[in-house]
């Protein structure tokens, strides 16, 4: 058995009463007196939370967390998390990691390959981390939260304005520390100690074909700025993911001239929503003055001064300054009927536009520097058409080749945020984006969400056999029509795993034919073929029948 340890902590103090009890999360505090958890500050009772004091308070919004995780993953074991508050970066909430990892203990699933100290726990069913160190109360999660910023510590997800939901932020967190996270650096894609890890296994560049544990370091680090291209391939998320995020993906498509685009669009928190017929026009370049309220003649801080040229038109212009509902309401105010923002940063995917104004009654995007150049560049050529839509043919925050969820890879790339969180275009909002969104609630399971989707994939739920829930899982007795689906694998669609399951009973996880059905028995089919089960062409076989009973 391997293990690495990430941090060694000193002089915390047991927190939760009565915490020693199996398959508990236990929170540790880590503050020094008068600070953090211990902060005597008083404060009012809000939003079901009972404390007293802002450091009571913090402390019943963990445990109300820990308790929504215990709920959602029965843990066997207890899950220790050392949390601390402490001034962090800009703009950073908070951030949380396992302590150890571990390969090749009892119960692993994959061979040679890293897992999450609380999830090598669950599938081993033994505290590896206290075993290899001697010390029953080694944190298995670390995790640090700011000071800086203005959170809400009620219990009912109704922040309020100019707060963040610090339930939402530490179910996010603590997340990662549970196994949503790799270990591989994404900017050389160098493995921890040469070995992959669980998370990786299922993280699918589309382009190639191959998942991130196939690939050459070299290979890792070109997928991981391929923007809308890397995916997550366990079979039980493509099988949810039709259940959760909505069919429709934000896109500005470019009508003329050709050639140019699609565009991701990331989508503003007012204003209609985009919809699959979309709204289209001439587009714009949307000028004002130069002045205190914004420097460029292109931001559009101030009433705009060719608003006959924009009017009945979709306005195009730049982000920086002022929020964006001033802008967009400049545009609206000049007769705008659509709003297209540039961002002014590197970064791909865009991300939304956020703020509230319910006078705002026309829809708006943003779409990445290098998109809004392209953009510009044509409208200094000619005229330029576009249509903001939500492109019906794929889900929100799926991908184009596969319709299979997509995960954050970003160009640049952002170490700590790309790769271990999804895509920032998927809608409904999900708990593991990389940003922290106002509608996000306390429900980490489906209809709502797919991050236990995601838990179930790499091992939280394993029947304990050694082979891969991905691989190895099947629910209720087969039917007929899904069977004959299976017999199109020529090699033996009657093949038995350790389980009992057949290739047909796999295929039945996946549902009826119908909605999300073809993209889990893909998913299912190249689970199948990198198992080496099946052949490439018996996995395309397989994949290519389950599309035919689709459209049937």
């Amino acid at each position: 058995m391997r293990r690495l340890s990430g941090a060694t902590f000193l002089g915390a103090v047991l927190l939760a009463g009565a915490a020693l009890a199996q398959g508990q999360i236990i929170i540790i505090n880590g503050d020094p007196p008068g600070q953090g958890f211990n902060d005597p500050t008083p404060a009012v009772p809000i939003g079901g939370n009972t404390g007293t004091t802002v450091g009571a308070q913090r402390l019943q919004v963990f445990e109300t967390a820990a308790a929504i995780w215990e709920e959602t993953l029965h843990p066997k074991l207890d899950i220790r998390v050392l949390a601390t508050f402490e001034p962090l970066g800009t703009n950073v909430l908070g951030s949380a990691g396992t302590t150890f990892i571990h390969a090749d203990f009892p119960g692993a699933e994959l061979p040679g390959t890293w897992y999450h100290a609380a999830l090598a726990n669950q599938l081993s069913g033994q505290d590896l981390a206290a075993a290899e160190t001697g010390d029953p109360n080694v944190p298995h999660i670390r995790a640090r939260f700011t000071t800086q910023f203005a959170f809400y510590f009620g219990l009912d997800n109704n922040e309020l304005p100019g707060t963040t939901d610090l339930l939402v932020v530490l179910l996010h967190e603590i997340g990662h520390g549970l196994g949503f996270a790799n270990f591989a650096n994404e900017a050389t894609g160098a493995l921890t100690l040469g070995l992959p890890d669980v998370y990786s296994q299922y993280t699918l560049d589309v382009t190639t074909g191959k998942v991130w544990n196939q690939m050459t370091d070299a290979e890792r680090a070109a997928s991981a700025i391929r923007v809308g291209l890397v995916s997550w391939s366990g079979v039980n998320t493509a099988k949810d993911t039709p259940k959760v995020l909505q069919l429709g993906d934000p896109t500005v498509v470019i009508n003329s001239p050709s050639g140019l685009g699609p565009f991701v669009a990331g989508t503003a928190s007012f204003g209609p929503a985009l919809t699959p017929g979309g709204t289209s026009a001439e587009v714009v370049q949307a000028l004002d003055p130069a002045n205190a309220n914004g420097p460029t003649t292109f931001d559009a801080c101030d009433p705009l001064t060719n608003a006959a040229a924009v009017a009945g038109k979709i306005a195009f212009l730049d982000r920086g300054t002022c929020t964006f509902v001033v802008k967009v309401k400049n545009a609206q105010n000049a007769g705008a009927i659509a709003v297209i923002v540039r961002d002014n940063a590197a970064g791909d995917p865009p991300a939304g536009l956020g703020g509230t104004d319910p006078t705002i009654t026309i829809p708006s995007v943003r779409v990445s520097i290098t998109a809004g150049n392209s953009i510009r560049a044509a409208l200094a050529s000619g005229p330029v058409t576009a249509t903001l839509k939500l492109d019906a043919s794929r889900r929100a925050g799926t991908d184009s080749v596969r319709g299979l969820m997509r995960l954050a890879a970003l160009n640049p790339v952002a170490l700590g945020s790309s790769i271990s969180h999804v895509d920032s275009t998927a809608f409904p909002n999900q708990l593991m984006e990389p940003a922290i969104n106002a509608d996000l609630t306390k429900v980490v399971v489906v209809p709502a969400d797919l991050t236990t989707s995601v838990f179930t994939d790499i091992g939280w739920f394993s029947d304990q056999d050694g082979v891969p829930d991905g691989v190895d899982q099947c629910i209720g007795s087969p039917r007929s029509e899904l069977v004959e689906i299976g017999s199109c694998v020529t090699k033996s669609p009657n093949l038995v795993f350790s389980n009992g399951c057949r290739i047909a009973d796999l295929v039945n996880f996946c549902g009826q034919p119908g909605p999300g059905f073809t993209e889990c028995v893909r998913g299912l089919s190249d689970q199948l073929y990198d198992a080496h089960v099946l052949t490439k062409r018996e996995a395309q076989s397989l994949w290519q029948c389950a599309k035919a009973a689709s459209r049937d």
